[in-house]
C-alpha cells in the first residue's frame, strides 16, 4: 500500500471510529495497606540500594550531613536553597567543602554545566517518599536545580517523615496540583542503574552512584 492510501485510510478512520465505552470506576482509593509507612519506606529504598539513615531530629541532620561527606571524602558541593533544615550548606563551607552555585544563567550554561561535571555532591529536599517501592519525588523551580539531584555522584536527600505515602497514587490524591506549580517531577528509586545486554546491572551510569536518605522526625 502506498504512502498516499495509507493516510487516507487512516483520516477516514478518524472520522468514522467509534471509541468504545469506558468502564465505570467507583471514586477514591482503596484503603491503604495496615503497615508502619516509616519502616516499609526504609526497607524498601535499601532493597533499592540506597542508603537510609535515621530517622533524626531535626537539629542532628546537620551532623548526619556533615558525617556523609567526610565519609566519602569530597571537596564540593550543590545545595537547593530551600532545604527542609536550614545551616546546611553553611555548615558544609566551615567544614572546607566548595559550593558550587546551581544557576545557570543563559549567557554561561556550557560553562556552568561543565562546572556541574565536577561537582561530587548534591543535597536536596523531597517532596515526598513512597513506601512501597522506596521512592523520592523532587519537585524543581526557582532554588530547586534539577542537576542537584541528577548530576553529582553523591545524592543527600532531606525527607520529612510525615511526607512518607503508600504510593503514587495516594501521593497524587493529596497533591493533585503538584504539576502545575512546577518545572518538572523526578521520582528517584535508588542510585542511577543501568543493565547492559549481558544483564549485567551498572550503578551510576546516568546518574548518582551513591543516594543517601536522611530521614528527618
Amino acid at each position: 500500500m502506498d504512502r498516499e492510501a495509507f493516510l487516507s485510510r487512516v483520516e477516514l478512520a478518524t472520522r468514522t471510529a467509534k471509541l468504545p465505552s469506558s468502564h465505570t470506576y467507583e471514586s477514591g482509593l482503596p484503603e491503604p495497606p495496615d503497615y508502619d509507612l516509616i519502616s516499609t519506606f526504609r526497607e524498601n529504598a535499601r532493597s533499592v540500594n540506597a542508603v537510609i539513615h535515621g530517622p533524626v531530629f531535626r537539629h542532628s541532620v546537620v551532623t548526619a550531613v556533615e558525617s556523609i561527606a567526610a565519609g566519602h571524602d569530597v571537596s564540593s558541593f550543590v545545595a537547593w536553597d530551600d532545604l527542609p533544615v536550614p545551616g546546611v550548606p553553611s555548615a558544609l563551607a566551615a567544614k572546607g567543602l566548595e559550593r558550587v552555585e546551581a544557576d545557570t544563567p543563559v549567557e554561561s550554561r556550557r560553562e556552568r554545566h561543565q562546572e556541574f561535571l565536577e561537582v561530587e555532591l548534591g543535597v536536596t529536599g523531597a517532596n515526598a517518599g513512597l513506601a512501597e517501592s522506596g521512592t523520592l519525588i523532587l519537585s524543581h523551580g526557582e532554588g530547586r536545580s534539577r542537576m542537584v539531584s541528577l548530576i553529582p555522584e553523591i545524592h543527600i536527600a532531606l525527607l520529612d517523615v510525615n511526607h512518607i505515602f503508600t504510593g503514587i497514587a495516594h501521593w497524587a490524591e493529596q497533591n493533585a496540583d503538584s504539576a502545575s506549580w512546577t518545572t518538572n517531577l523526578v521520582f528517584i528509586t535508588g542510585p542511577s542503574r543501568t543493565g547492559d545486554i549481558e544483564q549485567q546491572l551498572n550503578l551510576g551510569v546516568h546518574g548518582p552512584r551513591h543516594v543517601h536518605i536522611v530521614m528527618i522526625k
